[in-house]
């Protein structure tokens, strides 16, 4: 708000500076407002010591206006790039048609979030975000890199949580019975829990199929080599250090055999930019093949994850995960035949996966 409200008597030099600093204002405060509901939104064009609260729904419809903003802003020239220095601009590099991108992307993200509480402002704010321009490909992910500068508390979060600090982060067991069988792969055998310095091995507890993204994501348990998930939600005195070891953890946050201090936070990827569209498509919002739009998705977070050579046989399987729902989006039941693996239950079911860790 400092930057913005200091800037605007000379918009017409920091025009691209004042866009950008709207866009992150609008994606940090759409953080809190899908955590807490209701929260204030102070204005930038004046100082309040006490801004009101305001509802989601008049928070989210600042959001689409601010957005649209931004967006006209960085349509039109600016004396000056967005930061004197490309290094102070730790997403995109002053790149100004990636920012562009990421805007409409956040506007498709926060319209689909409507699309069973307000269709047609839903409908109508996703198709502006399709026709102005999304991300297109992996390269406009936005990632954060975390300072890394060996101070305390500046390292990439769930590494310095499960590594430094030494607590487990498990998968839970709704993470599991989603990636459970799915897809056909069989469960391999080679993996083992980096964390523990004797690599405890897998042990004969896991799925004999597996979603092979999973398995770049936990690592087997840290004392007994288990790949289960843990119960969501236990109360304190239930959740013990000996029950954290005993279920799969995080398994990326080493890299090159060392803790993976510095990875950077997912903002905002591709691929959930195409499950967005194929979601706005499947549900007749907007034009388009959602089929195209949720393999491309697909295709992505394989990649993602180092998985691009096994992507192919994964969208052809049939095997279903313990929500009953498959990967192969032709392979579907109708709505009106009951839950599980409808088309529009396979596009959520992906984009869930592919939002972990950070998104």
């Amino acid at each position: 708000n400092i930057v913005i409200r200091n800037l605007l008597p000379e918009v017409e030099d920091f025009r691209h500076t004042i866009a950008v600093a709207k866009i992150w204002r609008v994606f940090t405060q759409a953080s809190g407002v899908d955590f807490f509901g209701p929260i204030p939104f102070a204005k930038y064009t004046e100082i309040e010591e006490n801004p009101p609260y305001m509802s989601v729904q008049d928070n989210y419809n600042q959001f689409f206006t601010e957005l649209e903003e931004a967006i006209g802003m960085l349509d039109q020239k600016s004396t000056n790039t967005i930061f004197v220095n490309s290094n102070s601009d730790l997403l995109y590099a002053n790149n100004v048609a990636k920012w562009r991108a990421f805007a409409n992307s956040l506007r498709l993200r926060y319209a689909l979030r409507l699309s069973e509480v307000d269709v047609e402002k839903c409908k109508a704010e996703a198709k502006k975000a399709i026709e102005s321009g999304v991300m297109t490909d992996r390269n406009g992910s936005a990632y954060l890199p975390p300072k890394a500068n060996g101070d305390w508390g500046q390292d990439y979060n769930y590494t310095m949580f499960q590594i430094t600090w030494g607590g487990a982060i498990n998968m839970t067991q709704t993470f599991e019975k989603l990636v459970t069988n799915i897809g056909g792969a069989a469960f391999p055998e080679d993996i083992f829990n980096e964390r523990n310095k004797d690599k405890t091995p897998l042990s004969k507890i896991h799925p004999a199929k597996v979603d092979l993204r999973a398995t770049e994501m936990f690592d087997p348990a840290f004392d007994t080599g288990d790949w289960k998930g843990i119960t969501y939600g236990l109360p304190t005195a239930e959740y013990t250090a000996t029950l954290a070891k005993s279920c799969a953890e995080m398994g990326f946050l080493y890299k090159n055999g060392a803790p993976y201090k510095s990875r950077p936070y997912d903002v905002m990827l591709f691929e959930e930019v195409c499950f967005l569209k194929a979601e706005a498509m499947e549900r007749g919002f907007i034009a388009g093949d959602a089929k195209t739009e949720y393999e491309k998705g697909v295709r992505a977070s394989f990649t993602t994850w180092g998985l691009a050579a096994v992507v192919d046989d994964y969208l052809k399987s049939n095997e279903k995960n313990l929500a009953g729902t498959s990967a192969n989006y032709d392979d579907y039941q109708d709505p009106a035949g009951g839950t599980g693996n409808t088309r529009l239950e396979k596009i959520i079911t992906q984009k869930y996966i592919a939002a972990f860790p950070d998104v």
